[in-house]
């Protein structure tokens, strides 16, 4: 396919990639320089719409991918992104926006995340609303030139628009209450680069043929006022002028707007600052639950750290603990009575809880040693069902063990061994029901088995655990037939970077 005359080669430079030999750029990531490298290919009509400046962060995946996509290139674009590896993501139900896709990648060499945020509008306005659409984005896309990397607007249109988005952000009444009435460094830094490269007659052009509702006058003013940095009241001035153009472009009426603006500033802020929520996004597949296990000394807490911190960049992530789950009331009163018995000797000949065959003798447990299991059950199968929840609204749930049939000194049921002929039915009851709650469990949707030699396992607990505690527990897990299962079994052995990245690369290409 031919590749679009809008993204043909630059013939002067245009923004360009600061060279990775410098120790103060970081170098583009191999994901985003194929993910260019096939659309250009594939002839998609896009570019890199706003912040151009910054370009090499963008590389570097250390700020988002913005990009203007052709709607007639949509379907090619989406291909791309598939091909590449990338999945779509949603953020809240209160924060969408008409026109915007999410998608995410993660570069294999790194780990790290790569976002695109792509629209095929030209969608303005403040952060909390985005209530303009500016239908130019064909004369936009047509002013490209093709850069190292991303195809780029031309200076001229980029400035216009950009002068549109900082009044839409910065110029109201209620921008100013809020604080937000100046410039943030990045944007200052953008407004001074591209109007330094625009040519003043073209500059005009594009705002009288592609702006009329705004006009020279008034574009003009408001950007001499940021540019000179006049005081608050002749910059609010200027940009509520530019606002009041543009009414005609919303979506919504300026007065809504601006009480949606208002509302969403102080939800917002109180979520993020009080309760600590965060803007994380939704997998649109859905969310799925990882398990981590694996013998003691195999390295599970360091690994659903390192995951879950990972994750929970940009994904709505949870982290649980399948062998220790929260105490139910249940579980405090029982346990705690048994406790008692035992402390007045009331209940005597405790066994473990996974007790070996020399341990139990082929004895049946008593009473009490059942119940104190059966309520461990409840507390698991509990932490089962909401980890399930949680996973079917949509978070990613890493779970720190889990109850496997593979391994029977941790997590699992604990009666197993237990001989039921010779219980009276009470008992019995009692064994069927806390095995009862092992079988609701139901299997992950990731298994990640950390397999360590016994030996090392003990040599990394030495001090911490004892050893007969740790090796039978690793040598399970190592011995273990994992052949029949969809386990992802990991040589824990290595150094912890080296499991990570490999359990990084089949998390993504599970979910």
């Amino acid at each position: 396919m031919a590749v679009p005359e809008h993204v043909r080669p630059a013939v002067a430079p245009g923004p360009d990639i600061a060279p990775a030999a410098d120790d103060d750029v970081p170098a583009p990531l191999a994901l985003v320089v194929e993910l260019c490298a096939r659309l250009r290919e594939a002839g998609v009509s896009y570019c890199h719409w706003k912040s151009n400046d910054a370009l090499h962060l963008s590389a570097s995946g250390d700020n988002d991918l913005d990009l203007l996509v052709d709607r007639r290139s949509v379907q090619a674009f989406l291909g791309v992104l598939v091909a590449c590896g990338f999945k779509q993501a949603r953020p809240a139900r209160r924060r969408p926006v008409p026109g915007v896709v999410h998608w995410y990648g993660v570069d294999a060499a790194t780990g790290r995340f790569v976002h695109v945020d792509a629209q095929a509008q030209l969608v303005l306005g403040d952060d909390t609303t985005k209530n303009v659409q500016l239908p130019i984005e064909r004369a936009y896309l047509a002013s490209c030139t093709q850069g190292p990397i991303f195809p780029t607007p031309a200076p001229e249109f980029e400035l216009a628009v950009l002068v549109l988005r900082l009044a839409l952000k910065h110029g109201t009444w209620d921008a100013a209450v809020f604080g937000l009435a100046p410039l943030r460094g990045a944007e200052r830094r953008e407004l001074e680069y591209l109007h330094a490269r625009s040519d003043p007659d073209e500059l005009r052009r594009v705002v009288d043929t592609h702006l009329p509702q705004v006009g020279w006058t008034d574009w003009e003013r408001y950007c001499s006022a940021l540019l000179e940095d006049r005081g608050v009241a002749q910059r609010l001035a200027a940009g509520r002028r530019v606002v009041a153009d543009a009414t005609g472009l919303m979506r919504r009426r300026p007065a809504a707007d601006t009480a949606l603006r208002c509302s969403r500033r102080v939800t917002w802020g109180l979520r993020h600052y009080v309760l600590g929520q965060r803007n994380t996004k939704r997998l649109v597949a859905g969310g799925g639950v990882i398990a981590v296990v694996g013998g003691d000394g195999a390295g599970k807490s360091t690994m659903v750290q390192g995951l879950s911190g990972w994750l929970n960049g940009p994904l709505e992530t949870r982290v649980v603990h399948m062998g220790k789950p929260p105490r139910s009331p249940a579980n405090l009163v029982v346990k705690g009575a048994l406790l008692a018995a035992r402390s007045a000797g009331l209940v005597t000949d405790w066994l473990p809880n996974y007790p070996t065959a020399q341990e139990h003798a082929g004895r049946a447990p008593g009473r009490a040693w059942l119940l104190w299991q059966l309520v461990t059950a409840g507390d698991r199968r509990r932490q089962h069902r909401r980890v399930r929840r949680l996973a079917a609204r949509g978070d990613l749930v890493v779970c720190d063990r889990f109850p496997l049939a593979q391994v029977t000194l941790m997590d699992g049921p604990r009666t197993r061994w237990v001989p039921t002929a010779g219980l009276s039915p009470l008992d019995r009851r009692l064994v069927a029901a806390e095995q009862r709650c092992y079988a609701e469990i139901t299997a992950p949707d990731l298994l990640l088995v950390l397999r360590v030699d016994p030996d090392v396992a003990v040599a990394r607990k030495q001090g911490v655990d004892p050893a007969d505690f740790v090796r039978p527990r690793s040598a399970e897990v190592f011995g273990a037939d994992w052949a029949g299962t969809d386990a992802v079994v990991l040589d824990a052995g290595r150094p912890a970077e080296e499991v990570l990245a490999e359990a990084r690369a089949a998390v993504w290409a599970a979910l």
